[in-house]
């Protein structure tokens, strides 16, 4: 979490649908109480016009909102959606698809598009709407994942030997290349305003899979959930909270926080049957989805004192939350149960 940017899984993001151990192993306006905090909750429905989906990924302090679309030739969209409802949509020149992962607070985008023989490439989107493409040498798909206030990419790419390397890219596009050691694949998830990573890394297998931190200086350490046989962090705030992902022997999903000084709790919203999170803001507050008993997908939010609580639109059939932000506005997709997705906003009065 950067200056109230959320890192997000976007590959379970771009689908729509959470894959967890169980069986799954424009703009309407509405107003409700709370779960969240009690207080008053206001929920903005956005949509593209005859697009079939539409998600918030990443929302800034600012209020903005970098997402994606999908149009009905099933053609993806980078989509930035601005405090007042305005939606400007965007491609990378020559592009398949093209997605919007991570965004700043001078709204400076970061994402990734598939070219014409769908080989996945790293893009930057300034303020102004120029936009660079990017790859580190040697690389033959990248996928940035997250961006800070200072412009720093990072991300993963894979190399001919199919080999996953973790990658720093400067804003004046200067490449810094890491691995975990003894590792086939390191994969960076975020990266903080002190320029702090955290990710994961595999070693030939999902059950061979370990969170790490990288500190700003390039010392890397390694970690676990207890009891975990795969642990995934997913995102990192500025006083170096981590949060995340583990999978237990079981195969059942359980989320996770890593304080700052190393200690790891394993925590589940009530009624959970498998837990994943997007993002830790710098108060603290997780923002994750659980499925339920009827595998049904819901959102939460969870305090740094400890207490989750789900939350829906209204009329949702599954919600999925990506994007939090420093004043707990939350940002998302959600299905009403058709064939659309659209896109929401939820901000919170006391």
């Amino acid at each position: 979490m950067r200056d109230g940017i959320v890192c997000f899984n976007v590959a379970l993001g771009r689908i729509g649908v959470l894959v967890l151990c169980v069986a799954l192993c424009v703009g309407g306006l509405s107003t409700s109480t709370s779960a969240i905090t009690g207080a008053k909750a206001t929920y903005v429905t956005f949509a593209v016009p005859n697009a079939v989906q539409t998600t918030g990924g990443s929302i800034n302090n600012n209020g903005y909102i970098a997402g994606w679309t999908m149009d009905a030739s099933k053609r993806n969209h980078g989509l930035l959606r601005a405090p007042d409802g305005t939606i400007t949509i965007f491609d990378v020149a020559g592009a398949e698809d093209t997605f919007s992962n991570s965004m700043n607070s001078t709204n400076v985008i970061t994402g990734a598009y598939f070219d014409g023989h769908f080989y996945e490439h790293g893009f930057v989107r300034a303020a102004d709407g120029t936009i660079t493409t990017f790859d580190p040498s040697g690389s033959i798909e990248t996928f940035p994942t997250s961006i800070n206030d200072a412009g720093v990419i990072v991300g993963s790419y894979v190399d001919l030997s199919e080999r996953t390397h973790g990658f720093l890219r400067s804003a004046d596009g200067t490449f810094t290349i890491f691995d975990v050691q003894g590792v086939t694949e390191t994969l960076p998830q975020c990266i903080n305003n002190e320029g702090v990573v955290t990710g994961y890394a595999e070693n030939g297998s999902l059950a061979d899979t370990h969170g790490f931190l990288r500190a700003a200086s390039g010392t890397i350490t390694t970690f676990d959930a207890p009891g975990s046989m795969r642990t995934q962090p997913t995102g990192i705030n500025n006083p170096g909270v981590i949060d995340g992902f583990y999978v237990d022997a079981s195969g059942v999903f359980h989320g996770f926080v890593r304080a700052a000084d190393g200690t790891i709790t394993s925590f589940d919203p009530p009624g959970s049957t498998g837990t994943n999170t997007y993002g830790v803001n710098d108060q603290g507050t997780i923002l994750g989805v659980y499925v339920d008993s009827n595998l049904v997908l819901h959102g939460f939010a969870r305090a740094a004192s400890g207490r989750a609580v789900s939350f829906d639109p209204p009329g949702s059939t599954y919600t999925q939350p990506l994007g939090l932000n420093n004043h707990n506005a939350i940002t998302g997709g959600y299905n009403k149960g058709g064939s659309t997705q659209y896109g929401f906003l939820l901000t919170v009065k006391h």
